[in-house]
């Protein structure tokens, strides 16, 4: 944690954020796409295509530019205390995938060339509105200490001042307030200053939200209600979620098929059939399903009931260590996508036999079934793949955190840290 000072007034604070840096950083944003759109222009008129399809063409561009500075808006509910990266970096991914799919769906391949240029210019400028928001100095967050508790987690991009709650003006130059725990009892000589905070419209931040943002998961202890309730929860995400999983899909079939067939082939040399492996998991709504992967472990693997596969697990097959560590085991789950059993990203699904253990001991374990499984998640880009109840108890955590928050801009960040993932064969077991 960086070393806490007073705030006493009168002290100039040299680290104010400059407002001229921060409306660069909002033109940079919304210009980028209309840039890339003039940049498209000039290239559609360069080629040898009819004037109706460079027009179609423009519309195209603005209404996917216009979609993806939506889907690249901050999620709604609490504000964070740290600056996201997603609304600058998301919108230009957004737009390449729905300029993407709509031209290979319409056959514009040379709509689709003249269109590079114009994303890696969008891509170029976000890349610099990243550099410019990484040199803005760290936000300064007020800390009202309380007897007992824990100061905030530590991070590099979080100053915390301690406050003297009755000395004049010991608000100014702040960005947030952190106050105690949620719902706990607020000393009298911080209530004024809690006040006098919410009348300026300064952002309040409770240790248990700080701590959740920080460590991208909930504890189990503060799993509440008011949050996980089925009204509130309602998005309207979920629909377009469900769409963007089978387009897509249906797009990466002309990769995925041919490497199936590779690891099939794999699979059945090195050890013969049966090839799949099928296993009951439950999934949307706590309703149970058969998920399906390519068989990585001996045929006997489960004849003692279900259980966690161990660091040089005896029953994992010759070839299939590497087939786990990249993942290339889990591809036949695409077909749970289309049938509509499983999302590309969600919480992973649970056998039957630990799902049935930790819905008696978890309170409201069950909120995790109101979004379709995923093949890969929040949990395990982040922590890896769970080998013990103690472990299992800590992945639930980050699926909480996903359910919570669920957003286009958290799925954009499970896609990407699943490539890298993928790469470099993280926590696989």
């Amino acid at each position: 944690m960086q070393a806490s000072r007073p705030l006493t007034p009168g002290r100039s604070r040299a680290t104010v954020t400059p407002r001229a840096r921060l409306r660069m950083l909002r033109f940079l944003r919304y210009a980028a796409p209309v840039l890339g759109g003039g940049l498209l222009w000039a290239g559609l008129v360069g080629r040898d295509l009819p004037a109706e399809q460079v027009r179609s063409a423009l519309w195209l561009w603005l209404i996917a530019a216009a979609l993806a500075l939506r889907l690249g808006r901050e999620a709604g509910g609490r504000p964070s205390p740290l600056p996201s990266h997603w609304p600058v970096l998301a919108p230009p991914l957004w737009g390449a995938s729905i300029l993407g799919a709509t031209g290979l769906a319409l056959g514009w391949t040379e709509v689709l060339r003249a269109a590079l240029p114009a994303l890696a210019l969008w891509g170029a400028l976000a890349a610099l509105a990243l550099i410019g928001q990484g040199r803005l100095p760290p936000r300064r967050l007020g800390l009202l200490s309380t007897p007992g508790v824990p100061p905030p987690p530590p991070h590099p991009q979080l100053e915390y001042l301690p406050l003297a709650p009755h000395e004049p003006d010991v608000l100014r130059g702040l960005d947030g307030l952190v106050v105690g725990h949620r719902g706990g009892q607020v000393p009298a000589e911080h209530a004024r200053l809690l006040h006098h905070a919410r009348v300026i419209g300064m952002p309040l931040y409770s240790r248990e939200m700080l701590a959740e943002v920080l460590t991208g998961r909930v504890s189990l202890d503060l799993v509440e209600r008011d949050w996980l309730d089925t009204e509130r929860f309602q998005s309207g995400y979920l629909p377009l979620k469900r769409g963007l999983d089978v387009a897509l899909t249906l797009l990466l079939l002309p990769v995925l098929l041919p490497l199936m067939g590779a690891v099939a082939l794999v699979v059945l040399v090195g050890d013969g059939r049966p090839v799949l492996f099928w296993q009951e998991r439950i999934g949307l709504g706590g309703r149970p399903f058969r998920l399906v992967k390519f068989r990585t472990m001996t045929r006997d693997s489960e004849r003692r009931g279900a259980a966690f596969a161990q660091r040089g697990d005896a029953r994992i097959l010759p070839g299939g260590a590497f087939l786990r560590k990249f993942r290339l085991d889990e591809l036949p789950q695409f077909y749970n996508v289309l049938r509509g059993e499983m999302s590309i990203i969600g919480p992973r699904p649970e056998q039957f036999a630990f799902a049935a253990d930790l819905e008696e001991s978890i309170p409201l374990y069950a909120t995790r079934h109101w979004v379709r499984p995923g093949i890969t998640g929040w949990a395990q880009v982040t922590q890896g793949y769970t080998g013990s109840m103690d472990e299992l108890h800590e992945k639930l955590q980050y699926d909480f955190y996903y359910v919570k928050h669920l957003s286009p801009q958290l799925d954009l960040l499970i896609l990407w840290k699943t490539i890298l993932t993928v790469l470099t064969g993280f926590g696989a077991r």
